[in-house]
């Protein structure tokens, strides 16, 4: 019920007109952010979590992003952020953490839609039985093979680096986090033949990573390094550690629409002066 009520709710703002005049007033007083999208499991084969969302979810936000949003590469994300540049509103990256199979699937709808995207994965994981210490409990979720990767690229999409064996950057130290920085772009430059521009830190917490590790990132020839907590990308966040936003926390695409385009603002800053941030 309270779902249904949300959706409601928020086809009702939609449709009746007040979005599209909140962005319109937005952009011309000066607010300026670009999205970059989080996902982790694009399938049916376990019921939708938080890493997971449904195919046909997925499916939705495809056609969502085709005919409402401007949806970029993340080099033009950065070069936006980092010239200054004024991002076309709804300017959307979307990506993927953590080498699933299932993101094959998620790489051939995104082409088909004409969508790209930039798959981040921990090299030590690439055509491996290695599961993640939170999937034990689940079905088996196979893990992309290089193959697979090199058809990613092929459709258009990118490949960046998390890492080589998902590990908490926020408890390693500097040896060992400039080991999994420089082999997991070694590993991938060798083998897919294509410059690694993007690190996106495990588990994307803001203590899963120590501030003093982002001028390492820089110096082994990365332009840019993502967390996995939520925030847009605006001009106060040049050179600094990029949030994303986590898709499976929004069930419904009318919700996310509004989210991805700001006018919920508003009622986050309602909420969170009340203690409702969370509901």
């Amino acid at each position: 019920m309270k779902h249904l009520v949300k959706s409601a709710i928020h086809g009702l703002y939609k449709y009746s007109g007040a979005m599209s005049a909140q962005e319109h007033l937005a952009f011309w007083s000066g607010r300026r952010f670009m999205s970059v999208t989080l996902f982790h499991r694009v399938t049916d084969a376990i019921p939708p979590d938080g890493l997971t969302v449904t195919t046909a979810w997925f499916r939705e936000f495809c056609q969502l992003m085709r005919d409402r949003f401007n949806v970029v590469p993340l080099a033009e994300v950065h070069r936006i952020l980092m010239t200054g540049a004024t991002p076309p509103p709804r300017t959307v990256a979307i990506t993927f953490d953590d080498c699933y199979r299932d993101n094959l699937f998620a790489a051939r709808v995104l082409a088909e839609h004409g969508l790209p995207a930039t798959f981040f994965i921990p090299t030590q994981y690439v055509g491996t039985e290695h599961v993640f210490p939170w999937d034990h409990d689940l079905p088996r979720m196979p893990n992309l093979d290089w193959r697979d990767t090199r058809e990613m690229q092929r459709l258009g999409h990118e490949i960046g680096s998390h890492s080589v064996s998902h590990p908490d950057f926020g408890t390693i130290g500097p040896d060992e986090a400039r080991r999994e920085l420089a082999e997991s772009k070694r590993i991938l430059e060798d083998l897919l033949q294509t410059p690694v521009r993007w690190f996106a830190y495990p588990f994307g917490g803001k203590s899963n990573f120590r501030p003093a590790y982002l001028p390492l990132v820089h110096e082994l020839g990365y332009d840019a390094c993502f967390s996995a907590y939520n925030g847009f990308i605006e001009p106060s966040l040049r050179g600094k550690i990029l949030p994303r936003e986590a898709m499976p926390y929004f069930r419904s695409i009318g919700h996310l629409e509004l989210h991805l385009s700001g006018c919920l603002d508003w009622v986050y800053r309602c909420k969170s002066r009340v203690g409702l941030l969370g509901v």
